[in-house]
């Protein structure tokens, strides 16, 4: 099967932004189109969520000041998409997970799509030796029980892994506050207790694949974000603007973002919270 020419069906356009922010968003975009096509090719569903929900909801592109891209598939589709990704994406860019980057450590999310020619760093994270190109999150999606009982055992399971993932990256972080120097030296303790999480959590996902429709849909076990939402908060899917394309949104997009940023997410916060995730940005490489 021969290869897509990418470069012809979406040209890498980032040197015709205006400022470095803008040619990085360019640079997501193109990863984006790039990963829609390649869902829609093989019938894998994907939704906008986090900050790129919210600015294709209130700006219908990025948020003005947004550095990254975030994206969430169930767990059947975001398997099927690394799969058929790390063959299909082009030379320029990287499907990185702890597989095809071995210097991948971070634990608390197994997927980032990189765009290989471009350079974002974010405070704590110099020494990493990791691909650090330009990035976009995808998030996969568990289902959860509707039991109550069984359902908050299942949302101990996250909080407690939501700590321990925190604990363990509080190395990246001395710099923030003495509890995280603190919590640093236990680094090798935390990460044994994250890696044994992990192991218990591939069970959990595996046993959960058997829920019907009436179940919950959170963030993976394998993933530290806090989030639950029913299935027709979710489905059907459909389709809304971002940066002038059409892209895959939660059904619901008015519950998904009042669950996240509360019912004044129209509203932009303040200019002095208007913060980009990268220390360091070169969308250029000299």
């Amino acid at each position: 099967m021969d290869k897509i020419n990418f470069e012809e069906l979406f040209p890498d356009n980032r040197h015709e932004g205006e400022t470095p922010l803008r040619q990085a968003q360019l640079v997501l975009l193109r990863m984006f189109k790039i990963t829609d096509y390649i869902c829609r090719k093989h019938n894998i569903e994907y939704w906008m969520c986090s900050g790129t929900l919210l600015g294709a909801v209130r700006h219908k592109g990025f948020i003005p000041w947004d550095d990254d891209l975030d994206i969430s598939m169930m767990r059947e589709d975001y398997e099927r998409f690394i799969k058929v990704a790390v063959d299909e994406f082009p030379e320029d860019m990287l499907l990185q997970t702890r597989e095809t980057d071995p210097n991948y450590h971070y634990l608390a999310l197994p997927c980032k799509v990189r765009d290989k020619k471009s350079f974002i760093l974010s405070s704590g994270y110099e020494d990493e030796e990791s691909e650090k190109g330009l990035y976009m999150d995808i998030f996969p999606v568990d289902r959860f029980h509707k039991n109550p009982f069984i359902f908050n055992w299942e949302k101990l399971l996250k909080r407690y892994n939501t700590f321990i993932c925190k604990c363990m990256d509080s190395i990246y972080f001395t710099h923030e506050s003495k509890i995280r120097k603190m919590l640093a030296n236990f680094h090798p303790f935390f990460r044994f207790l994250v890696v044994k999480y992990m192991a218990y959590a591939k069970k959990r996902i595996k046993k959960n694949r058997k829920l019907d429709e009436t179940s919950y849909i959170g963030a993976g076990f394998d993933t530290l974000w806090i989030r639950y939402f029913k299935n027709s908060d979710i489905y059907p899917l459909t389709e809304i603007e971002f940066e002038g394309g059409k892209y895959m949104a939660p059904h619901s997009t008015d519950t998904y973002l009042k669950a996240i940023y509360g019912s004044d997410y129209m509203t932009p916060p303040p200019v002095e919270k208007r913060i980009q995730h990268a220390r360091v940005l070169k969308p250029i490489l000299e």
